[in-house]
């Protein structure tokens, strides 16, 4: 699975779960983005080990928002645990 399929499969979970939930509730979610509502979504459901796909993209998308933080925190000059 590419970086980008991981991506949209996130957002597009994310994207459903805060429609679905503001269907429920009635109410909306903040501002928030479907990609962090999607990675939301994944530890309220309790989405780990149900669907090899979701878990994948999970992954990848936290290793690129990983990857990212530890390039910033680098640039910045803060280290931290390394």
């Amino acid at each position: 699975m590419t970086n980008d399929e991981a991506i949209k499969n996130v957002r597009e979970m994310g994207h459903i779960f805060a429609v679905s939930l503001t269907t429920i509730t009635g109410k909306s979610i903040d501002d928030k983005s479907d990609l962090m509502n999607g990675l939301a979504a994944y530890e309220i459901l309790g989405l780990a080990g149900k669907f090899d796909w979701v878990d994948e993209s999970v992954d990848i998308v936290l290793r690129i928002i990983y990857d990212l933080a530890m390039e910033r925190f680098d640039k910045d000059q803060i280290k931290i645990g390394r």
